[in-house]
């Protein structure tokens, strides 16, 4: 059963949003949906941290594709499998949480008048009529992606049948934050909506996105995984939101990554920062969540006291360095990139102002990446002394929300591990 504290926050967005504001589209703004915090998460888990104002879903279509057959198919398993390993990492409570959601009535998609999402699109974007929709996408956290065809184009369609606007809201900012960099394309969100609650499941949320024509496996190509290394050096290196994060770390909102609430509240010193969210990666191994059980029992202790002494040593494992602000994507595995034929793109992401080496450990986690691409990334931002011991402290942090998720026993000496190879340094 998913609890939900019912809050009404659509006030406090506005009042507390000062730079978010600033990102979102004119029907983004407007939206009015926001209500209830998702999944019984804490009100401070999910906020708004503002500044004064002064201060892959491919739709199939034919594209040609570079290289030999070979090429095309090698590229194409090497994606298959980083999101087979992605998939296999889904424990017991994980699908039974998808397969309580699948169970009985829930909403559907429709082409009618009456269906909300049909009405967002007539009334906030100007469609006439919906001809047909297409399902693209289905993860594991209940996550949809849809293409709506209509007489006005195309769009995408991101909805959850148990979340709140709150969360796409949160999405949308980070989308916009990276569009307005012009470096790495990502959908446009368009405009955030309610679903209903049908049966025991819902109410939910919608998102309408800007469409985008992937090529299949196009990320894998030789001279997209090129581009992409250069276009994300220049993403790491932009400066548009100097003035928003004023050399701090965080983000105008706290987000999600998957399921793990963040907490991007602003702070001073990127230490401080990375502290903060290991502390809360190592706490909620001991806790029960939403959507399934505690990752670990109470009375094994083995990572919560090498949590402990890996935090303490954080400073000292990123002494020599100097970490300057970076908008990072956050969630970038190879599922979340794609490419259209005038090059990659991004999306899917949970924001925030960090170090942009720890971007990279994330996309170690699963592969995909290719040599192709590490070498144009580092020919613009070359590693620093010390590159191979922060990529495993970052790691580490991933691997501990893997294990939050999914409970696996192999994640979890896989985080053994690196704390103990990083309390040998």
């Amino acid at each position: 059963m998913i609890f939900r504290n019912v809050v009404c926050i659509f006030g406090a967005l506005f009042v507390a949003f000062g730079g978010v504001q600033a990102f979102l589209l004119p029907s983004v703004q407007s939206c009015s949906a926001w209500s209830i915090w998702p999944r019984g998460v804490a009100r401070q888990n999910l906020k708004c941290n503002a500044i004064p104002a002064q201060e892959q879903q491919s739709d199939h279509s034919q594209s040609k594709v570079q290289g030999n057959l070979a090429d095309v198919i090698a590229d194409a398993r090497a994606q298959e499998e980083a999101e087979k390993i992605m998939k296999e990492l889904e424990d017991g409570a994980v699908r039974e949480m998808g397969e309580a959601q699948a169970a009985g009535p829930k909403y559907m998609p429709s082409t009618e008048p009456d269906d909300p999402i049909v009405m967002s699109l007539q009334k906030v974007l100007g469609v006439g009529r919906v001809e047909k929709w297409e399902l693209l996408d289905s993860r594991w956290n209940g996550n949809e992606v849809f293409k709506y065809t209509t007489d006005k184009g195309l769009f995408f369609i991101k909805l959850n049948r148990v979340e709140d606007p709150s969360v796409f809201l949160t999405e949308a900012v980070g989308l916009s934050a990276l569009a307005a960099t012009n470096t790495l394309p990502c959908p446009k969100p368009l405009h955030l909506g309610k679903l209903p609650k049908v049966g025991d499941v819902g109410p939910g949320a919608f998102m309408v996105l800007e469409h985008l024509k992937l090529l299949p496996f196009g990320i894998m190509r030789t001279d997209m995984q090129q581009r992409l290394g250069e276009q994300l050096a220049a993403l790491h290196l932009d400066q548009t939101h100097a003035a928003l994060h004023r050399g701090r770390f965080g983000f105008s909102v706290s987000n999600f990554l998957a399921l793990t609430p963040l907490n991007n509240t602003w702070t001073d010193d990127w230490p401080s920062f990375l502290a903060r969210r290991l502390e809360s990666q190592v706490a909620a191994l001991y806790q029960e969540k939403q959507y399934g059980r505690a990752a670990l029992n109470e009375t094994d202790l083995e990572l919560r006291t090498l949590g402990s002494r890996v935090i303490r040593a954080v400073p000292a494992l990123l002494a020599g360095v100097k970490v300057s602000p970076s908008l990072i994507h956050g969630d970038l595995w190879i599922g979340n990139a794609g490419a259209t034929e005038a090059g990659p793109v991004i999306f899917d992401p949970a924001c925030f102002f960090g170090h942009h080496e720890m971007e990279l450990a994330m996309m170690t986690l699963f592969g995909g990446f290719r040599d192709e691409f590490w070498n144009a990334y580092h020919a613009r931002l070359p590693k620093e002394k010390g590159f191979e011991t922060r990529q495993k402290l970052y790691q580490f942090y991933y691997y501990l929300n893997q294990l939050n998720l999914f409970g696996d026993a192999g994640v979890k000496r896989t985080c053994v591990r690196l704390a103990e190879e990083l309390l040998l340094i």
